[in-house]
Order: structure tokens, then sequence, then C-alpha cells
């Protein structure tokens, strides 16, 4: 995956942290094992902030391991559960409205933010704050509205949720 550009600097947690597929894996784990995150706000402020030292002492030092990202990946993973569970107490209605769309985000948030992209390049935005902002962006709504408009079409839900409409089907 290539780097953004930044004006000579590279971001590191894009090019490589989110590369890595470690988000499912700590999810899955959550849920396993039961894990309760509620109120670890502080540790997960310590987490973060010692996620952002480390990857620039990585990043400054040019350090090309993938044990190391890997192991970035899993604090910066561990830094956003935390902060978004103390978040989600505060704010549990926006979040129940993610979580409702959470498989059409899962299933179309690429298509939505690799689209943006080329869009963005192709009219000569390369700024990576605003590819970043953008596609964060795009990856939310565009599921979202897309999810919208399929419900209102059965066949269409069928993508994205196919034993509920072969369920009604049996169910007849």
């Amino acid at each position: 995956m290539a780097r953004f550009d930044g004006g000579g600097t590279g971001l590191y947690a894009v090019s490589t942290i989110l590369t890595n597929e470690i988000w499912f894996v700590l999810g899955m784990s959550i849920c396993a094992f039961n894990v309760e995150l509620r109120g670890k706000k502080l540790q997960g402020i310590i987490i973060g902030l010692l996620f952002f030292g480390l990857s620039i002492a990585v990043y400054m030092t040019d350090v090309q391991n993938l044990a190391v990202s890997f192991v970035l990946g899993l604090i910066a993973c561990a830094t956003v559960i935390l902060l978004a569970v103390d978040f989600e107490e505060k704010s549990g209605k926006a979040m129940r409205f993610f979580a409702k769309y959470t498989m059409p985000i899962f299933l179309m948030h690429t298509l939505f933010a690799a689209s943006l992209r080329a869009v963005l390049l192709k009219i000569g935005i390369t700024n990576a704050v605003a590819h970043v902002m953008l596609g964060l962006g795009i990856s939310f709504v565009g599921p979202i509205v897309a999810a919208w408009i399929m419900k209102k079409t059965k066949w269409l839900e069928f993508f994205l949720y196919p034993s509920k409409i072969l369920g009604a089907i049996r169910n007849r």
C-alpha cells in the first residue's frame, strides 16, 4: 500500500498499522472472552499516548518490522476500543444507530472509500488530511445511504441480509 504524502512525511498509522486486519481478531476476542471494557477511559488515553510515542519513534528510526507493526496495531486498536466504549456510554443513541448499520459498513466501506480516493486523485487533490477525513466520512455515510436504498427494495436487501430474506420466504 502506498503511503499518503503528508508534505514529505508519510502517515504511519494509515500506511502500515491500518493495513493489519487485527480489528476483527480483537473484536471477536472481546466477545468470546466477555471482556468488560466500561470505565477504562484513563487506560485508553494512556495506551493511546504510548501508541503515539512509539509510532513516532518507529517512524523516525525507519523500523521496517512486521512484528513491530503488529504490536503497534494491537496498541492502536486497544486505544480505539477503550475510548469508543467510553464514548458509547455518553452517546448510546448514536452508537446504536451505527451498530444497526455494521454489516453494510463492513461490506461496502472499501467500495466507497476507494472510489472517492480515485476521484480525489483524478481531480488533483493529494492532501493526506483531505483523503483521510473525506475517506472516513464516505466510509460510513455511503454504506448507510446504500443500506437505506437497499431496504426499500427487497431484492437488493438480499445482498446485505440474505438470511432475513430467505427466512421471510421460508415462513410464508
